[in-house]
Order: C-alpha cells, then structure tokens, then sequence
C-alpha cells in the first residue's frame, strides 16, 4: 500500500550567493554578464590592480627595515661570541617591528587578492549591479549568483499528513508553467514547527535541477 500526499510548495536553490565587495578600488573588469553560467573559483570582476601592488611593496619595504633593525639588536652579541637566548631574539622582533611589519604585509596580500572577485561555487549570473569605470566601497553589493542544479522544494504539509511524511521517502515534482513534465526528488528533512495560523509544517524536498526548473516556481 502506497500513501501519496498531494501539496503545494515553492522552488529554492540551496546557493544563491550575494557577493559584496570586500575592498574598495575602481573597476578594471568585469568578465560576465546577467545568465552566463559561472565555475566555481572563475573570475568575475577584477579592481584596478596598481594600489594593491603599491601597497603589497610598501609592506614590504616596512618588513625589510624591521629587518635590519631586528638583526641590529643582537648581532654585536653574535660578533663577540655570546648568542643571544630565544627568548631575547623573540623581544627583539617584538620591539623592532618586525611583528607588525609581517601582519601589515600579509593584510596587504590579502586584500589584493581580494581584489580580484571568483564565484564561491558553480552556478548563474542572476544580477550585475557595476560596470568598467565604477568605484567599488567595502561591502557593496556586486552580483548574485545562483545554483540552478541543487534545488529544493519547501512544501506545506497539513498536521494530519505529518506523521505519513518521512525522510527518505519519494517525490514527484511537478509545475503547471512545466505541463507534462515530472522531476523525481527525495525528502530530506520534515521540519519540527507547525504554523498555528494554517495547521501546516514544512518539509524540504531535495531535486536535482535540469535548467527547467527554476528557484521561485510554484
């Protein structure tokens, strides 16, 4: 005996990701436009490299100078013989500088390569929002991309039909913008709260995405 449960839910894609920029600077590039399909680390949009490099070179010239300074602090002890202790050779590159100097520098690597932003996984370019020329603020929203292959139905089961509904168990799929069409899909997960207002919980229903399907369908 087979129970079928029949309900209505929404598509959602498990990855729709709204990248920000993480540092500020001009934009030099930008590699794609609105429903070009996107590999996972592909470069996107790329700032104008030079104040990046001119920063990853003045940290640097810091860490050379700090450098010096550390070796200036115990190398007349190393000419007389007397090697200094670990402890004194780690004050030394505390009180130098040279610390700092390392953590500046690798804050300047860091944010150049963050200058040049890649798709966290592999989907579609939804929205664009810059072009060649705009000047990129930390945290300002630049593109979204969404994974049409991963999706997942939310469906409103009524109370009565909970205790019938078990992780693992089959779904068929189906959408009226997609007549006669049928998508297999597996329940992953019944969620714990039922709505007080329509006496129905939740239950997600994974599937895999073929580019017909698509996250908003009812």
């Amino acid at each position: 005996l087979v129970l079928s449960i029949n309900t209505t839910g929404q598509v959602r894609s498990d990855a729709e990701g709204r990248l920000r920029a993480e540092v500020g600077g001009p934009v030099e590039k930008v590699n794609v436009r609105p429903g070009d399909r996107v590999r996972k680390g592909q470069v996107l949009i790329e700032l104008d490299p030079r104040p990046f490099d001119l920063a990853v070179q003045e940290a640097q010239v810091a860490v050379d100078l700090a450098e010096l300074q550390h070796q200036d602090n115990y190398v007349p002890d190393s000419a007389a013989g007397l090697m200094p202790t670990q402890k004194r050779i780690d004050a030394s590159v505390t009180r130098s500088g040279l610390a700092a100097a390392r953590v500046r520098l690798d804050r300047a690597k860091l944010d150049r390569e963050r200058a040049t932003i890649v798709a966290p996984f592999n989907g579609v370019v939804d929205r664009l929002m810059v072009v060649p020329g705009d000047r990129l603020t930390a945290g300002q929203e630049i593109t979204t991309i969404v994974d049409l292959q991963n999706l997942r139905i939310e469906a409103a089961v009524l109370e009565h039909d909970l205790p019938l509904i078990k992780v693992g168990g089959e779904a068929v799929i189906t959408s009226a913008a997609l007549a006669g069409l049928a998508f297999n899909g597996k329940v992953v997960a019944v969620l714990p709260l039922v709505d007080s207002t329509t006496r129905a919980g939740r239950a997600f229903v994974r599937t895999q995405g073929n580019g017909t399907l698509r996250p908003g369908m009812y």
